[in-house]
């Protein structure tokens, strides 16, 4: 079994059908039929609520797709962690000056680095962050 860091760029386009590739759909198909697991930051918790929330309010999902959605989320073999201040305030904050990312990408990135995993992400900054960063990304 595979594991890998997972970001909210790739969840999105699990949601979205216009921004699916075939990339995320075989990534949520390894998830699905339990072939891998992933890991994420509890900042993607947050991440995914509101772009499906948004989403919502603008009409571009109904609320019936965006409860399904959630739920299909929850369950897949997809583990949060949470991270310590220390994490957060040195190491994330380092990350994110060091390769210009936000923060918020940072955290994935901290996440991939800290447990030598690949990250799957359609984020070209993040992506470009990782190979700087020795972290490979994952493969379909």
């Amino acid at each position: 079994m595979s594991r890998w860091v997972l970001d909210n760029t790739v969840t999105m386009a699990w949601c979205f059908t216009e921004e699916a590739t075939e990339f995320t759909r075989t990534l949520l198909n390894r998830l699905s039929n339990l072939t891998d697991s992933a890991v994420v930051p509890a900042l993607w918790l947050y991440e995914v609520v509101n772009v499906v929330e948004l989403a919502v309010r603008k009409g571009r999902i109904p609320r019936e797709k965006a409860l399904a959605f959630l739920g299909g989320l929850a369950d897949l073999p997809i583990e949060v962690e949470n991270p310590s201040r220390a994490q957060v305030f040195v190491t994330v904050r380092a990350l994110a000056g060091q390769h210009q990312l936000t923060s918020y990408d940072a955290a994935y990135l901290e996440l991939a680095v800290r447990h030598k995993l690949p990250i799957a992400s359609l984020d070209k900054a993040l992506s470009k962050a990782a190979l700087a960063a020795g972290v490979s990304t994952v493969q379909a």
